[in-house]
This record gives C-alpha cells, structure tokens and sequence, in this order.
C-alpha cells in the first residue's frame, strides 16, 4: 500500500465546472454528457473542471446523498494515490481500478488515471465511474430477449446476472429454491440453443 505524504494535497473541489470553461466546450460537453459511464475531470489540485450528469448522480450516491457536491472520500483516496505515484513511478502509466458498493447497493467500477493533452500546459485525472449494477441489468435484459425467456425467466435472469445467490433469487421472487434451479436450467438450455445455432 502505498502512504500518503503531507505535501499532497486535493482540495474540496465542487463538480461544477466554471461557466465560462463548459462554454468554450460545447462539442466536448455533449460528447461527455452521452456516455453512459459517469465522468470527472479533475486539475492535479483536485479542482473539477468538467463532470457529466451520470458522474454527479454517481458520486452522490457513493456519498450518500450528500448535497454538497464534493468529491467522495473514496474517489479523493484514489485521486491521491494516483498523485502519490507519479512522484515514485514517473514513467509508468497507471490506472488504478478500485470496486465500490454505492449507498444504495450498487456496485460502481472507479477508474482513474492521467489524461494528458498536447496543448496543455499541465496533466489532468481523469475519473470514469461504472454502474455495474445497471450493466449488469442491461445486460440480462438483452439476453432475456436473445434467449427468448419466459417473463418468469426473465426476472431470475437479471437477478442471477447481478450475481444474486439461489436463495435470495427466491426470496425476493417468492419462489422455492427449486424453482429457481428449474428456470435457470430452463435458461441455459435455451442459451445453448442460441449459441448453438449462431456457430453453425
């Protein structure tokens, strides 16, 4: 692990870029603002000079709802630790990944690293920031289509997909863990069935 020394520093930074600085970005506003992953883009003393919707929404989230707009605790952990180790690993491009479950039980994928640009006369952190959960969702919801699944099936489905045991699979269904067993192998059947004839 690697320790902090007193000489770096973020500030309290708030996500709101100034005014002037998202309205000589437009094209890069909007293109930020349509990626599904939250995104944050921070100066080296930790001040926000661009964040899209989903990035906000997601910090509040890992802040508990917290109001005041400031970057996470978590998130300012990681963004020292990338700061730390430019000091020790100035040639080495690092991104550093770390998994979080958010106030409300999602799981969000941080990633943070440099983002250098030519013009630039210094680097900035880059945060991207990953609902899993939702992902994950999406996911079984485009697969519960492919497969062609019950909407029974379907609801197993995308709780299996969000990596739910058997048992809270059941729970929250109301239904035995036997029938949770008997959908899933009803599943897998019909996912081979659907690989099976997309290789041949």
């Amino acid at each position: 692990m690697v320790t902090m020394s007193s000489s770096t520093t973020l500030s309290n930074s708030r996500f709101i870029a100034p005014p002037a600085t998202q309205a000589n970005l437009p094209l890069l506003s909007a293109v930020l603002e349509g990626f599904v992953d939250g995104i944050l883009v921070l100066t080296e003393d930790g001040t926000c000079i661009h964040s899209n919707q989903k990035g906000r929404a997601l910090c509040r989230d890992l802040s508990g709802g917290d109001s005041t707009n400031l970057l996470p605790p978590t998130l300012k952990a990681l963004c020292l630790h990338l700061l730390e180790s430019r000091e020790f690993y100035p040639e080495t491009v690092l991104v550093l990944t770390q998994e979080f479950t958010s106030c409300s039980g999602h799981q969000i994928r941080a990633r943070i690293q440099w983002l250098e640009l030519p013009a630039a006369t210094s680097a900035y952190l880059l945060i991207s920031l990953e609902n899993k959960t939702r992902a994950a969702h999406a996911s079984a919801m485009l697969e519960a289509v492919q497969y062609n699944l019950t909407p029974r099936e379907r609801a197993v489905w995308v709780l299996r997909r969000a990596n739910r045991t058997y048992d809270e699979i059941a729970q929250e269904l109301y239904i035995t863990v036997n029938t949770v067993k008997r959908h899933l192998k009803s599943i897998y059947a019909k996912r081979k069935e659907v690989t099976e004839a997309i290789a041949n």
